[in-house]
């Protein structure tokens, strides 16, 4: 059996096809750059008015200054400000050189004339120098970025209309199971494939949904159009040792070549992995809801990374807010929950327990045998697509 960090090697030793795109701006969320956002001009590209007010060419010992123009933003100030003279001026306006800006609250003006308050004529105040923010050619946003609302702004500001991703693998999810869905006090309601479409959907990728009952003639057509349809098929179920545990030896007989097959961790110990000669993927998760919340974050998502230039999802360090002990022989992803004394794990009923897992904000990393005081830094992988805190369980 592979250690996780073993297995996690050969994910990040995958060979798959590798494309980019051009995407608009509006369309990039959740993307990944494929190269650098550079800024195409120096930013502000002028010196800039930082609050509404009035800008004045100081002169010595005067505080009532000759109003002679207005500069919207948008607009630009032709003239030169001689001392003694000002300008009404916007928040965002280009300032005329060597002006000083004036608040307007710091200020008793009329059309013509504006008194100032004799302090608040400080040189070179409430100006946002040009360039000061970045210098055209600068790096932006580097490449491998996986883009959010804020940094599509700033790509915005830098200049750019369209950015380089990398194409977004599809997804089929085929969970699998006679009894999911199925009715009676034996069946089992499909938790997994909802949430492993919305967490491609809070990725930005394209999935599709199927389910196979546990028959291999079934199972095999499911997993043959999926991976038909798809660069990565994701299982749920069907990995473990039971006698309809049978997506490995499905798997192989489409063509897939196992690459592992459980890894000593817990949860998601069954995990499987398989590649096709054509680059096609299949990944295997345990049926147990949390497991799939593990393995999702922990190989399905370092997966989808290998179609994007290699992105990691990265992990943090983080405090214990108490002391903790971990007794068991394999190494353990324990839902954990930020505080703000730090990290504290949810009180569970083991990793059948998905309320429980739901309660978290991310999985703490415990190696086996390990002993913690409190204080002591851990790794810790937020749950993706989730704000720390906000669970709306009650519970």
């Amino acid at each position: 059996m592979l250690s996780f960090d073993e297995a996690l090697e050969l994910v990040n030793q995958l060979s798959v096809p590798v494309h980019t795109e051009s995407v608009e701006l509006d369309q990039a969320y959740g993307r990944v750059l494929a190269q650098p956002v550079l800024a195409s001009n120096d930013q502000p590209p002028f010196d800039r008015a930082t609050m509404d007010g009035y800008a004045v060419a100081l002169a010595p010992g005067v505080t009532s200054y000759r109003v002679i123009d207005t500069i919207l933003a948008g607009a630009h100030f032709e003239g030169t400000l001689q001392a003694g003279e000002a300008v009404r001026i916007m928040t965002g306006a280009p300032c005329p050189g060597g002006a000083t800006v004036v608040a307007v609250e710091r200020t008793n003006g009329g059309e013509a004339e504006v008194l100032i308050e004799p302090e608040a004529l400080e040189p070179g105040k409430n100006i946002a120098w040009k360039g000061q923010d970045a210098r055209r050619g600068q790096t932006i946003l580097a490449s491998g970025l996986r883009l959010a609302p804020q940094t599509l702004s700033a790509a915005a500001m830098a200049g750019s209309d369209r950015l380089l991703c990398y194409q977004n693998p599809s997804v089929g999810i085929v969970t699998t199971g006679d009894e999911i869905g199925a009715e009676g006090p034996a069946g089992v309601r499909n938790s997994n494939g909802p949430y492993l479409a919305s967490l491609c959907t809070a990725l930005g990728l394209e999935r599709r949904c199927y389910h196979a009952k546990d028959e291999r003639e079934k199972l095999a057509a499911t997993l043959a159009q999926a991976a038909s349809e798809h660069e990565v098929v994701v299982t749920v179920g069907g990995v473990s040792m039971g006698t309809v545990d049978l997506v490995p030896q499905t798997a192989e007989a489409l063509g897939f070549r196992t690459l592992f097959h459980r890894v000593a961790m817990q949860p998601g110990k069954p995990v499987f992995l398989a590649q096709r000669a054509d680059g096609k993927l299949l990944l295997g998760l345990p049926g147990n809801p949390v497991s799939v919340l593990v393995t999702a974050h922990l190989f399905l998502m370092p997966v989808l990374g290998r179609f994007q230039g290699g992105w990691q999802y990265p992990w943090q360090t983080r405090a214990l807010a108490e002391d903790l002990e971990h007794k068991g022989t394999r190494r353990l992803f324990l839902p954990a929950r930020l505080g703000s004394d730090g990290v504290v794990p949810v009180r569970w009923n083991g990793s059948g327990d998905f309320f429980a897992a739901a309660q978290g904000d991310g999985l703490l990393d415990l190696q086996p045998g390990g002993v913690w005081k409190r204080g002591h830094g851990l790794r810790f992988l937020p749950y993706w697509g989730h704000t720390p805190g906000e669970t709306g369980l009650a519970r």
